[in-house]
């Protein structure tokens, strides 16, 4: 696992030629999102553990089992550095787009609650 910086880690995501990268959707008691996971081995140096993904606009997907990761969508800001990557992925599912941007509205209203830490989302 290597630390890798949010510029780094989004042109690395975004260059043609790179190889599948994966991501995980962990299980979570409190979720403020359905799909709430991480990007293994790829670590944030804001707070020493993967980068934070969320998946909005599809059902609940599996958990604890590798997803291939299809496209970065956006990044939600956080003062403190420990960005949450808005990402895409191969499913069986198709994204639903009013439930994108409703899930990625919710996560942060209850994320900013919880942390008292206020960001911005920006799409790409």
């Amino acid at each position: 696992m290597k630390t890798i910086s949010f510029q780094n880690l989004f042109r690395y995501v975004n260059r043609k030629n790179r190889k599948d990268l994966f991501v995980v959707i962990q299980k979570t008691n409190k979720p403020f999102i359905n799909n709430y996971g991480e990007i293994p081995g790829y670590i944030n140096a804001a707070d020493g553990d993967p980068w934070d993904i969320i998946v909005p606009g599809y059902p609940k997907l599996d958990t604890e089992k590798p997803i291939k990761l299809k496209k970065l969508l956006g990044v939600y800001t956080i003062p403190n550095g420990n960005h949450k990557l808005i990402v895409d992925v191969h499913s069986q599912h198709t994204r639903d787009e009013d439930l994108f941007r409703r899930e990625v509205n919710t996560f942060r209203r209850k994320y900013e609650k919880h942390t008292k830490l206020h960001g911005s989302i920006i799409y790409f």
